[in-house]
């Protein structure tokens, strides 16, 4: 189902109050909850969102209803603070709410106690009866602990839509072990069910939302991978944005190559150890010219095939010392400041090299094709060149430039570039 679909869904889900239990399942780290805080803020921000209350729980570790009960109540938040989050404030609030609702008696036991969770279990059955219509989120089903049964999760749910009035929303993985009973009890609970299953473009314009240069190359770049985990598409973009104004200085081309290789290089790090067709980021940055079998080894195997053939699809043929750096980095976590110049600087100056060597090119290829009675003027554009472009230009190109110079009678030109070159600023 596509995302757009997925956002319509919500929308729909968030903006009326009743009582409502939907599913949203798919595979793990493809950014179901990424897109569910992201299109329940911007309802928030428009304020589409019907209930007054909100709360996130991710079911990660917990072991019994009464900590799932506990888990609803701490973590309820007004909706003006969704994007926000719950804090030890919002937590002091509800409990200070709770304390309200207590009969005079129960107050002066608990009036001295700032934080209930832990104290008894009837103050936490006291907490969970506190709770009325409430939109709430309910994420890492498959990660719950093992002694919690998820037919009692299903059950608390049901209770939470038919007695609380609230509206609850499912995240999970169904395709992870322990998950069956999801399946057996899920048409009794649950009211919408829809796969999130994204495109690689689509995860792209979820993740990188910014209105720059390179949030638009990383949304080029990254679906040439296939990458779909939103984990990793978020790491891409700290790492892009660590760097770039390491690197802000020097040539577009530098930064262009900068970004490229911290796509792949991450994508490599992090998803080879679970996907066999994605090379490892050793494999990577010891490809050298023997690209496509062309020097390799002749015992490559159909995986190693695999890697090139996905490197190639990339545009990815030859590691430099500066994509050494970079890879070491992405190891890291963070960029020694001054390796990273040092070869910025050196990649720098061959880009800068390249470019100039080839307008200097430019202008003698324009001398051999041109058919044209404008002598002149290309000679003056070899002349010009020559200066601009001294320091990139071998001694073969002088003498060539000399003699072509004397032999058009051009002997001061010819003189001045010989002078410039022995002597360069």
């Amino acid at each position: 189902m596509s995302i757009e679909i997925i956002k319509q869904q919500i929308n729909k889900f968030v903006s009326h109050g009743t009582p409502e239990v939907i599913a949203i399942k798919g595979e793990w780290g493809v950014g179901k909850t990424y897109a569910w805080n992201t299109f329940l803020s911007d309802a928030q921000k428009e304020n589409r969102v019907a209930l007054k209350k909100y709360s996130y729980v991710s079911m990660f570790g917990i072991n019994s209803l009464d900590a799932f009960k506990y888990a609803i109540f701490e973590n309820v938040i007004d909706r003006e603070l969704i994007g926000v989050g719950a804090s030890i404030e919002t937590f002091k609030q509800n409990t200070s709410s709770l304390l309200e609702k207590l009969t005079r008696k129960s107050f002066n036991i608990f009036k001295d106690v700032l934080v209930l969770k832990g104290i008894t279990p009837a103050i936490e059955s006291l907490s969970f009866l506190s709770l009325s219509q409430i939109l709430i989120c309910i994420d890492d089903l498959e990660r719950k602990g093992r002694a919690l049964d998820i037919k009692d999760i299903l059950g608390l749910i049901s209770f939470l839509k038919e007695q609380k009035k609230c509206k609850i929303i499912i995240l999970l993985n169904d395709e992870e072990d322990g998950i069956e009973e999801y399946s057996k009890y899920k048409e009794k609970v649950i009211d919408l069910e829809m796969h999130f299953s994204p495109t690689a473009d689509e995860c792209a314009e979820i993740a990188f939302q910014k209105n720059t240069y390179e949030s638009n190359k990383l949304k080029e770049l990254t679906p040439k991978l296939g990458i779909k985990n939103i984990r990793v598409l978020k790491k891409i973009e700290k790492l892009v944005d660590l760097s770039i104004p390491l690197a802000s200085s020097y040539e577009q081309e530098l930064r262009d190559q900068l970004i490229h290789s911290l796509v792949l290089f991450t994508y490599c790090h992090y998803c080879s150890k679970s996907v066999q067709d994605i090379p490892p980021l050793e494999f990577t940055i010891h490809l050298g010219y023997n690209f496509l079998g062309i020097g390799a080894a002749q015992d490559d195997n159909e995986e190693k095939k695999k890697w090139r053939s996905l490197l190639h699809s990339y545009n990815y043929n030859h590691t430099d010392s500066f994509d050494l750096v970079l890879a070491e980095s992405i190891r890291a976590g963070y960029f020694i400041e001054e390796d990273f110049k040092r070869e910025a600087e050196k990649k720098n100056g061959e880009i800068i090299a390249s470019r100039s060597l080839g307008s200097f090119k430019e202008s003698w290829n324009l001398y051999h094709e041109t058919f044209d009675n404008n002598t002149d003027e290309v000679i003056s554009g070899i002349y010009e060149s020559f200066k601009k472009n001294t320091k990139y230009v071998s001694t073969n190109d002088l003498n060539g430039t000399v003699t072509l110079f004397r032999q058009l009678g051009e002997n001061k030109k010819a003189s001045e570039i010989i002078d410039v070159y022995s002597n360069p600023k």
